[in-house]
């Protein structure tokens, strides 16, 4: 059940505090798992990997996160895709300097491990 009030909405339960640590690990879980798919995918992989940059740009499942998005963006389409690559180059074009060195810094670490 939601509560609404000003700002952002509460959960009501037992499970009502979820801090941001906590928060951030079921976030890395989920984005290993989506990852771990996309490399098992074969040549679907870069549309899936395409798939979590477009959630993390729009923030459909999670918040939105340019760093994030763009990484992702930036994976798929060295993976191939194209439709990544554009929206990987819109992207940019929105963020600062120190964001978008951010996020190169950040797919070039998860290509190095994976």
């Amino acid at each position: 059940m939601l509560i609404w009030s000003k700002g952002p909405p509460k959960r009501a339960g037992r499970f009502s505090r979820i801090n941001q640590q906590d928060r951030d690990k079921t976030m890395a879980r989920f984005d290993m798992q989506i990852a771990s798919d996309a490399a098992m995918g074969g040549e679907n992989r870069a549309d899936a990997l395409c798939e979590m940059g477009l959630a993390y740009a729009t923030g459909r499942g999670r918040p939105v996160d340019l760093v994030a998005a763009h990484k992702w963006l930036n994976i798929a389409a060295i993976k191939g895709s194209d439709r990544a690559a554009d929206l990987r180059a819109d992207l940019a074009a929105t963020m600062s300097k120190t964001d978008l060195a951010a996020a190169l810094r950040a797919a070039r670490e998860w290509m190095t491990v994976h």
